[in-house]
């Protein structure tokens, strides 16, 4: 079964099933029984700690636009190809 397709209407919420730590800037992670490690640049960073709790993607590039001063279309979809990602390795769960 696929992921469903994310859009920036689309609800986004981290699973909770891997603790990350912060080393400087980025966020890290290993996933002892996958064999994964996940490391997250800041601006990957910075979405992950705005879905802790279900969130829309379209909320989240009105933060990420205002905080990195970034083209909104650009923002849109790089923020969706990185959910994508993430909802694939079962990290975020999507709804709508």
């Amino acid at each position: 079964m696929s992921a469903p397709k994310i859009h920036s209407g689309s609800l986004v919420c981290s699973t909770g099933n891997l603790p990350f730590a912060r080393l400087h800037d980025d966020l890290l992670a290993i996933d002892q029984h996958g064999g994964y490690c996940y490391s997250m640049n800041p601006s990957a960073a910075r979405i992950w700690e705005l879905i802790p709790t279900p969130t829309s993607v379209s909320a989240v590039c009105e933060t990420l636009c205002r905080e990195f001063g970034v083209d909104q279309e650009q923002c849109r979809q790089d923020v969706v190809d990185f959910l994508s990602v993430l909802t694939e390795a079962g990290l975020v769960e999507v709804a709508g």
